[in-house]
């Protein structure tokens, strides 16, 4: 079910009125003022920082459970946890719900991960700052899970708001501005503009290439976003197949191909399919069975496509 968004201006809350799923009355917001002095007051931090780094290590392995359904539990239990022991506005739990957010999202539940994050967001400006870099973080993913959850426009609008923050705050070659970009023209193809979303993913990637290290997995993620869209453009564009495919696109779709990128082996098939008329080539899917894992899609489209 869609979770409605209201947006308010570049960064004003959303879902001020929702339900809140972070508790409120798991502990007392303690009072700085009324802290313990002298050696009760060393303990007290000692043992918090014990505390800390304790949930801090459980967060990291959510990453290593076997399922979506264990990480998310794990997630929730530290998020939990955090916001009894340390308080509901300490920077680790914000950030450890809003982790647990995106784990809904990457779980297939956009709604719930839209719900949580506008919660998230509204006590990071408040309590952080509104821009703070773990709160335009936050917006970043909110704006995600609402494209995901179907409603890529608004998701489109919030971007093109937290770009010129981030870019303010941390350079136009950071990653999480990057980030901003290509999920923006990701969900402008939602939205049926493919003429400009194709453009953008065009010059993002050889931009990220330079920007950011070797390996970077937004790069792998402005690959597939223009690799879904190749065939579409092509389409629209009445592009011939006889015209070929650019060093960019042919290697954004074996790129494609060697993640599996797909949601069903018919997918998978068609994209074969498609780089093999786009580019002359036969036999693409018995050499693709014989690309080692190590190697690069650089290398493995020369090879494919040689």
């Amino acid at each position: 079910m869609s979770v409605p968004v209201e947006p308010s201006g570049a960064f004003g809350p959303a879902h001020a009125a929702a339900a809140r799923l972070i508790p409120a009355d798991a502990v007392p917001v303690t009072d700085e003022d009324a802290a313990p002095a002298g050696a009760d007051a060393d303990a007290d931090a000692t043992e918090d920082g014990g505390v800390r780094a304790l949930l801090l290590r459980l967060r990291a392995a959510a990453a290593d459970a076997p399922s979506d359904e264990a990480t998310g539990y794990l997630l929730e239990l530290v998020a939990r946890e955090m916001t009894a022991v340390l308080g509901r506005f300490d920077r680790d739990a914000l950030v450890t719900w809003r982790e647990r957010a995106c784990q809904h999202d990457a779980a297939g539940n956009p709604g719930a991960a839209v719900h949580l994050l506008a919660q998230v967001v509204t006590e990071m400006t408040q309590h952080l700052g509104p821009t703070d870099s773990d709160t335009l973080v936050t917006h970043l993913e909110l704006a995600t899970a609402i494209g995901n959850n179907g409603d890529p426009r608004t998701a489109v609008q919030r971007f093109q708001e937290l770009v010129p923050a981030l870019a303010m705050a941390h350079g136009a070659q950071d990653a999480r501005v990057l980030t901003v970009q290509v999920r923006m023209a990701a969900n402008l193809a939602r939205a049926g503009e493919v003429f400009p979303a194709v453009q953008q993913l065009q010059s993002l990637v050889p931009w990220i290439q330079q920007s950011l290290p070797a390996g970077h997995p937004l790069l792998g993620e402005a690959r597939c976003a223009l690799a879904r869209l190749v065939p579409t453009f092509r389409h629209l564009t009445g592009t011939p197949d006889s015209a070929g495919l650019g060093p960019v696109e042919a290697v954004a779709m074996v790129h494609r191909l060697l993640v599996w990128d797909f949601g069903s082996d018919a997918e998978a098939k068609a994209c074969v399919k498609d780089l093999g008329r786009f580019t002359g080539k036969r036999g693409i899917s018995d050499r693709l069975a014989a690309i080692p894992d190590d190697m690069s899609a650089e290398q493995a489209a020369g090879f494919l496509l040689a």
